[in-house]
């Protein structure tokens, strides 16, 4: 995906989340403590948007930035979405099956950093993917 596509699907999504606030656009920029030129750049997917802008929207919105960065889809997603413990658990299993299987050892903090990233993933899709799984623990064990 190009800066100018991945800027775009930003700008939708953000575009969502604020009409979901039912806010103007300089309404919506002042929540976030940016100016409502910036914020307009920002929908409209002209200028990649700030850490600041990501963390004022998790702050006053509730906004999951996995989600804002890449979707899927344009409903927003809240890291408030509750844990489904079902698919909680089968993460657990499949990082520890990965581990075994590949006779890895990562550290305890190390490990559950990585089993929150993948729920976070995971509730947003709403399944649990083999691939997706295997991928984010070959990256991360190297």
């Amino acid at each position: 995906m190009s800066s100018d596509d991945f800027n775009l699907a930003v700008g939708d999504r953000l575009k969502v989340v604020r009409e979901k606030a039912r806010l103007l656009q300089p309404e919506f920029a002042e929540r976030l403590g940016i100016s409502p030129r910036a914020y307009a750049n920002y929908e409209r997917g002209e200028r990649t948007i700030t850490a600041e802008a990501i963390k004022a929207l998790y702050e006053m919105f509730s906004v999951d930035p996995v989600w804002l960065l890449s979707g899927p889809g344009n409903d927003p997603r809240s890291i408030k979405t509750p844990t489904r413990p079902e698919l909680l658990a089968e993460i657990i299993i499949k990082v520890e099956q990965h581990l075994a299987r590949n006779r890895l050892k990562l550290p305890l903090e190390k490990k559950a950093r990585l089993i929150v990233l993948l729920n976070q993933y995971i509730q947003l899709k709403g399944k649990v993917e083999d691939d997706h799984i295997e991928h984010v623990l070959s990256v991360s064990s190297l």
